[in-house]
C-alpha cells in the first residue's frame, strides 16, 4: 500500500509517497547485511551502534548517529559492525515539486555523517527531528493506520526540508580541497551513478561535463583506473544483480532496467562479470 502526502507552502504543493518502512535493533549479529535496490528514494537513519553503508561503490563507516539519503535505483547494502546496530528506514516516492536536495547536495551529505557533530546547531535539531520518527515508527501499532502514514510523511518532509536548508559552509568545506581534475572526475562519477539506466554516450559526458570525449577518458582513468565507460557497466551489472537477488523481475526487465538495450549483450556482459549467466545467478542464490 502507497500512502500520498499532500503539503503546501505559498504557492508550491508537495506530493510525497510513502512505500516502506521499518526499525531494526539488532544485537549480537556482527556482520549482518542488509539492503538492496529499488526505484524509490530512501532515508536511512542509525541511531545506534557500527555500521558500514556500501552505495554506489562507495564504503561510509558511521558510528553513533548518521542520517543517508539514498538515490532511487542505486545498490546499497548495509553490514553490521557493532554488536548492537539500531536504526531505521522509509522508502518514499517523490515528485518534481518535492524538496528533495540536489543530487550533489545528497552526495555531500552523505560524506559528511562520519564528521558531524550532532550536538551542534543546527544538527541537534536534525537529531531531534529523526529521533521523533524513530519513536513514530516504533509506535506505529498503537496508532490508525491513516494517521500513523500521514504523521510519517510530514517527519519525512520535515528532514528533507532541514537537510537542504543546510547545505552551506559544512558542504563548501569539504569541496574546497579539491583539485580541479577530481571535482571533474567526482561530478562524471556522480552523474554515472545517478542516470545509469539512460542511454549515455562518451558524447553525453563531454556534453554534460564541456570537456573533450578523450581528454575524459585520460582523467577518469588516471584517477579510477578503468574508463567512464567501464565504470558505467559495472553500476548497470551490480544493479542487475541486487535486482535478480531481491525482486521478481524478469532477466529481460532486468537488462532493460539497468539500461542495455540488448538482453544477449546484457547477459554476456553479466557471465563475463559473475561467471554465470543472469538467470543461472538467480538460481543459485534462491537455494
Amino acid at each position: 500500500m502507497i500512502c500520498t502526502l499532500l503539503t503546501s507552502s505559498s504557492d508550491e504543493v508537495f506530493v510525497m509517497k510513502l512505500r516502506k518502512h521499518g526499525y531494526l535493533d539488532t544485537i549480537g549479529g556482527i556482520g549482518n547485511l542488509a539492503g538492496g535496490i529499488h526505484p524509490y528514494c530512501e532515508l536511512l537513519c542509525i541511531t545506534e551502534g557500527e555500521a558500514e553503508l556500501l552505495w554506489s561503490g562507495v564504503s561510509y563507516q558511521v558510528e553513533g548517529t548518521a542520517m543517508f539519503i539514498l538515490l532511487p535505483n542505486t545498490p546499497h547494502q548495509l553490514i553490521q559492525r557493532s554488536e548492537r546496530l539500531s536504526y531505521w528506514f522509509a522508502e518514499f516516492l517523490t515528485e518534481e515539486e518535492d524538496p528533495l536536495p540536489t543530487i550533489e547536495s545528497i552526495y555531500r551529505w552523505n560524506r559528511l555523517q562520519s564528521e558531524l557533530d550532532w550536538a551542534s546547531s543546527p544538527y541537534d535539531a536534525m537529531r531531534s527531528a529523526f529521533e521523533a520518527t524513530r519513536m513514530l515508527i516504533r509506535a506505529e501499532a498503537a496508532l490508525p493506520e491513516d494517521s500513523f502514514k500521514e504523521a510519517l510523511l510530514a517527519d519525512l518532509h520535515k528532514l528533507l526540508v532541514l537537510i537542504g536548508s543546510n547545505r552551506g559552509a559544512d558542504f563548501n568545506q569539504v569541496e574546497a580541497g579539491y583539485p580541479t581534475s577530481e571535482m571533474l572526475v567526482t561530478e562524471v562519477l556522480r552523474f554515472l551513478e545517478s542516470v545509469f539506466p539512460q542511454p549515455i554516450t562518451l558524447q553525453t559526458l563531454a556534453d554534460y561535463t564541456h570537456y573533450n570525449p578523450s581528454y575524459l577518458i585520460r582523467l577518469f582513468r588516471q584517477q579510477t583506473g578503468k574508463t567512464p565507460l567501464a565504470y558505467l557497466n559495472e553500476l548497470r551489472l551490480q544493479a542487475a544483480s541486487q535486482y535478480l537477488l531481491h525482486s521478481a523481475m524478469s532477466v529481460q526487465q532486468i537488462s532493460s532496467a539497468c539500461g542495455y538495450q540488448s538482453i544477449h549483450y546484457f547477459s554476456r556482459q553479466f557471465k563475463k562479470s559473475f561467471g554465470l549467466a543472469p538467470s543461472e545467478y538467480r538460481k543459485l542464490a534462491s537455494k
